[in-house]
């Protein structure tokens, strides 16, 4: 169980993994909700990413505008509000940030609840999060 105390409120955030778990290790991309309290998390190499950024193109090296292409293709995350590489971890007591975004740090937490299309079958795809290819 990994705890990370908010600076702000002191607040203990638990999340069930053992430690900040390292995109770029697992060619991995990750975006959090605007309240910073879910996690979305997918494969470099997943078709339906690569259809709307093109391949071989990590997340952390995609340009604002490769950004806004994919942050614009999403569907809502679940609570309402939008998947942005511009948005941190929040805190589940203040909502400071605890953790930084993509273009911060490799570095991400998995909140409860989160999208996780990258691990196998029967687990939900991102292509139900990219509903339609983008600019159709």
């Amino acid at each position: 169980m990994l705890t990370i105390k908010c600076k702000v409120c002191g607040h203990e955030n638990a999340f069930d993994q053992p430690y900040a778990y390292h995109a770029g290790f697992g060619n991995e991309g990750f975006l959090y909700n605007n309240a910073g309290n879910l996690t979305l998390v997918w494969s470099s190499f997943d078709p339906a990413y690569e259809a709307t950024v093109g391949q071989r193109k990590h997340p952390w090296t995609l340009t604002a505008d490769d950004q806004t292409l994919f942050e614009l293709a999403l569907s809502p995350a679940p609570s309402g509000g939008r998947w942005r590489f511009a948005n941190p971890a929040r805190c589940a007591n203040c909502a400071s940030p605890i953790s930084g975004p993509i273009t911060e740090t490799i570095y991400y937490l998995r909140y409860p609840g989160s999208i996780i299309t990258d691990l196998g079958p029967g687990k939900r795809t991102l292509k139900e999060i990219l509903p339609e290819k983008p600019n159709e």
